[in-house]
């Protein structure tokens, strides 16, 4: 609500904007405050800010969320900055269906958030419910334009502080791969381009967008060499680009593939001529898969991506080089990329080991069993560190089981205290005596495993204690009132 007031034969008229930002505005008489309050209160009630005549109206959330595109489109792929608009588009539909046509970025609220995002969980494609990693990454992509156009210098003032929503996290699944034999078997049941497409998949463990794109001049089949250049990449590693040595199956293969007047390896014959002709529809693979018979936990939701999958796990079942493997199918090595040539890489000999189409190695596919890991009653040899750095093992590991649970306990034996304080945490506890430890030159920290800790205090605190009690110390403990009266007499 807007507010009046009159200082120094002034008139201004204060208030806050929808999200919460305070404004005034100097009026010459009292006639022209009362009537910029009416304008600024009706403004508030309809959920935009207020700006007086002949200055630039705010610009509607429609403009803000494209200049956001238009700065991604500088420095993301094209296929990223399609599906962030895609996302940005359904949210600005959901909003002109709520609110209006004319929306602003005032409006944007963790309310409006969580709105949005308990509404997506119907009304998907073909009727059907979205799951919940979907709505999730179209929340973010709500959250992301956000925070982009409040960090604009120049519209940074049309939206309020960014927000974020809380919201629940997917369930994480085992990570399943197919095998060599199950993708020939896909790749038996697809037809025409499809075929090739799922056969360049399985040999070079590329993106399916990266293999679409892929041209007659990236591919030397004397040499067996394969050329991904950058603009086909989606990571910041991949957008560098990279030659990688292909299997000499794949290069026998790619000499049968027919030659058209284009020049795309796999001739697609989706739209020709139109936006869609280099995207493989995810929908073409998946059926696919349900025809060869393979698991559907190993292909639903990806079946394009779950090729890759069994690239990298196929050639690590089989021995490759692990730094190989990665750099052929563009991850990022970390801090071993920067100081490794990919020349000293045994890129060769890793796709030398995948197998020709239909002679598939055997694979053991039981489930896999966790060993070496040590029984819950079993009890480590202990472990003592000295101050000159040296370290004992108990030769014979102690009988007793562990207790499950024990309360610290403190024990002074003799010239030495001990305090227990594992037994709290679940592990051995109890107490130990001078006699059942070994025998070092100056205990100082006794540690069992996972971060047992006992504390031996030595002789020389017990003497401190000792001669801070004694007569010599005693007048140091009194204090200076005492000391003033007993040198009064009182």
């Amino acid at each position: 609500m807007a507010s009046i007031e009159r200082r120094d034969g002034k008139w201004r008229v204060r208030w806050r904007d929808p999200d919460g930002r305070a404004r005034s505005r100097s009026c010459p008489d009292k006639r022209t405050a009362e009537r910029v309050s009416r304008q600024v209160e009706q403004a508030a009630a309809e959920g935009r800010r207020w700006e007086p005549a002949g200055v630039r109206q705010e610009p509607s959330l429609e403009d803000l969320l494209k200049a956001y595109l238009r700065d991604c489109s500088r420095a993301l792929g094209g296929p990223t900055v399609e599906r962030y608009a895609t996302a940005l588009d359904l949210f600005l539909r959901w909003l002109k269906r709520r609110h209006g046509a004319h929306v602003t970025g005032a409006i944007l609220s963790r309310t409006l958030l969580a709105e949005y995002f308990d509404d997506l969980a119907t009304g998907g494609r073909h009727g059907r419910p979205r799951s919940l990693s979907t709505r999730r990454k179209l929340v973010e992509n709500v959250q992301r334009a956000w925070r982009w156009i409040h960090q604009d210098d120049d519209l940074g003032r049309f939206v309020p502080s960014p927000r974020t929503l809380r919201m629940p996290a997917p369930p994480r699944e085992r990570t399943l791969a197919p095998t060599w034999a199950e993708m020939d078997s896909c790749i038996d049941a697809l037809n025409g381009w499809q075929s090739d497409l799922g056969l360049l998949l399985r040999f070079t463990g590329l993106r399916v967008q990266q293999a679409m794109g892929l041209t007659w001049d990236d591919v030397d089949l004397d040499r067996h060499l394969l050329r991904v250049r950058p603009e086909l990449g989606k990571s910041e590693q991949e957008r560098r680009g990279r030659i990688i040595p292909i299997s000499g199956h794949l290069a026998e293969l790619l000499q049968t593939y027919p030659r058209h007047d284009e020049p795309w390896i796999v001739h697609s014959r989706r739209h020709r001529g139109g936006p869609r002709e280099r995207m493989a529809r995810s929908r073409d693979f998946a059926r696919a898969w349900a025809r060869a018979g393979v698991r559907p936990a190993i292909w639903k939701k990806r079946p394009h991506h779950c090729l890759r999958k069994g690239y990298v796990s196929g050639l690590r079942r089989l021995g490759a080089d692990p730094d190989a493997v990665e750099f052929l199918v563009g991850h990022s090595l970390g801090l071993r990329g920067v100081y490794t040539d990919p020349a000293a890489l045994p890129l060769r000999a890793a796709v030398d080991l995948i197998p020709a189409l239909g002679e598939s190695p055997p694979v053991d596919d039981a489930e896999p069993r966790f060993e070496g890991l040590p029984d819950a009653d079993e009890v480590r040899p202990l472990r003592e560190i000295t101050l000159d750095g040296s370290r004992w093992i108990h030769p014979e590991p102690a009988t007793r089981p562990r207790p499950r649970r024990v309360r610290p306990e403190r024990v002074r034996r003799g010239n030495v205290v001990f305090v227990d304080t594992w037994g709290r945490n679940g592990g051995e506890g109890g107490i130990r005596t001078l006699g059942e430890l070994p025998h070092t030159r100056f205990p100082v920290v006794h540690l069992r495993p996972l971060g047992h800790l006992s504390v031996f205090i030595p002789t020389i605190c017990a003497s401190l204690a000792a001669w801070r009690r004694s007569p010599a110390a005693g007048h140091r403990s009194e204090s200076p009132g005492r000391r003033r009266r007993t040198r009064r007499g009182g």
